[in-house]
């Protein structure tokens, strides 16, 4: 059923591959979509080209080298690691190499979302929910896109029709309208769960109304913090987590017992993704196609791997955060503890006598081509899901913004941040904390439980909570050392630069 699922993904990627310049080239080609939406069959095969269109935004780490200049994850400078180690150390520009795969990816997969939005209605052979729930994955996607781009740039064209025609900017505020007004259309259309092969093991592929719910809640809680800081939506956020939370059995989210199992290549499906992007990478190539490659992924297992162990050294993690990570089993999970030179178990070091010096991610390793006991990697092209929307995302989504809402701290406020700590080890966490203390609680759990490489980014957290500064000031001497300077009162370097698409 898998090969099935990414086959119809292969074949529709041919019907709706992009343009290098999203913005600017109207799409050529023998079927567009005015002529293409007729039957379900057509609305299916377009809702999976979009899904896989927006793979390609997350099976490189291309685009999240935005996020670098979070404390929790760090590169070095050379080779070609400057796009990352320039946002590391707060001196992007327009030019870097790195952040384009997310703006050239996330407005191709707004362009197809646009086309599906725009048409299926006009599918006069698909029934009526078969549209209604083509129309919400449209929605969905297209709101999860301009979240990100709104995150990432702040102002950015927002354009709205398949030929993505706008080249003015629309401000946060009206980004912000525009994704809350998709996925409330979104959450009553889509469905519960999906049937055949949009749906893996139990697990759906393509997003659901718990999806967007989940989402939703996440958007309401940005938007109470900078640049828009309207705390009304702190109450927005915690009623529309409940929902979630409340009716997560409906959905089957749930926390797998073990942190290490969401990384382990046999839980590829599983019911802590709320909504995430899949791979499979024995689908036939088709690099013939230009971008079109969303079957597989390079994210692991060589791209967090030492270059001792025939790694790429991509990213690895901060001394000072590993240091004041908490130890247990979720730690265990994130970083490597052992290292076997040149493959050798029998040459065993710490990260202290690796080149970098740095603590290595573990997320994304484990793979079929990976082999634990010499850490060999046989291949650079995976399968490992990356996961856009994870179940404590919704469980510390709650807690923040019921406390932030209502001043203080309830019972079901701290009992979903203790479900995450006890899943890592953890105690419970202290009782009675003011709101202010509990939220600063809320945000250091989310940056372990996400560190490095996961779509629920610590950086997002520092810029919604003007924290950026403040978290840079533990920097350690380890690290490459800053040419910008952030600035929690003005928001300098808080926004990535608009880059040159040629």
């Amino acid at each position: 059923m898998k090969k099935q699922l990414f086959t119809i993904l292969f074949a529709s990627s041919l019907l709706f591959g992009g343009c290098k310049d999203y913005l600017t080239e109207d799409p050529k080609g023998s079927v567009l979509p005015a002529t293409f939406y007729k039957t379900s069959d057509d609305l299916n095969a377009a809702m999976l080209g979009i899904a896989l269109s927006y793979n390609l935004a997350w099976n490189q780490t291309g685009g999240m080298a935005i996020t670098f200049g979070s404390d929790d994850i760090t590169t070095h400078a050379g080779g070609n690691k400057k796009g990352f180690s320039d946002f590391d150390t707060f001196q992007p520009n327009s030019s870097n190499d790195r952040m384009t795969l997310w703006w050239d990816n996330f407005y191709k997969t707004i362009k197809s979302s646009n086309a599906l939005i725009e048409n299926y209605e006009k599918a006069t052979e698909a029934s009526a929910a078969d549209k209604d729930q083509a129309g919400g994955v449209g929605y969905f996607y297209r709101a999860l896109n301009y979240f990100f781009l709104t995150r990432t740039w702040g102002a950015v064209p927002m354009p709205l029709q398949f030929s993505l025609d706008q080249k003015s900017n629309s401000t946060p505020e009206e980004i912000y309208a525009q994704i809350v007004e998709d996925l409330k259309k979104a959450e009553t259309m889509l469905p519960d769960a999906w049937t055949g092969p949009r749906r893996q093991n139990g697990v759906d592929i393509l997003p659901t109304a718990g999806s967007a719910k989940s989402l939703l809640a996440n958007v309401y809680l940005t938007m109470a913090g900078w640049p828009l800081k309207k705390t009304e939506n702190y109450a927005l956020a915690a009623s529309k987590a409940k929902e979630v939370i409340d009716n997560s059995q409906k959905w089957g989210y749930t926390l797998l017992p073990s942190f290490d199992q969401l990384w382990d290549k046999d839980y590829q499906f599983n019911k802590e993704a709320v909504f995430g992007c899949y791979f499979n990478k024995n689908m036939p190539s088709i690099w013939t196609y230009g971008d079109n490659w969303g079957n597989g992924s390079q994210l692991g297992p060589p791209n967090f791997a030492p270059g001792e162990e025939g790694g790429w050294d991509e990213a690895f993690g901060e001394i000072n955060f590993y240091n004041n990570f908490p130890e247990g089993p979720r730690k265990a999970a994130t970083y490597q503890k052992d290292y076997f030179i040149k493959n050798d178990p029998k040459n065993v070091v710490d990260y202290t006598k690796l080149t970098h010096k740095h603590p290595y991610f573990m997320k994304y390793r484990d793979d079929e081509s990976y082999d634990p006991a010499t850490h060999k990697m046989n291949d650079w092209w995976g399968n490992a899901t990356v996961y856009v929307i994870r179940y404590p995302e919704v469980l510390l989504t709650y807690a923040e913004a019921q406390t932030m809402s209502t001043g203080t701290a309830d019972a079901t406020a701290y009992e979903a941040l203790n479900k995450v700590r006890r899943r890592a080890g953890l105690k419970d966490l202290e009782a009675g904390l003011a709101k202010d203390k509990f939220q600063a609680a809320v945000i250091a759990e989310r940056g372990w439980e996400f560190a490095g490489f996961e779509p629920a980014a610590r950086w997002f957290d520092l810029i919604r909570t003007e924290t950026v500064a403040k978290a840079n000031a533990n920097r350690g001497t380890g690290e490459l050392t800053l040419v910008g300077k952030p600035d929690d009162s003005s928001h300098s370097f808080y926004w990535a630069p608009i880059p040159i698409i040629k």
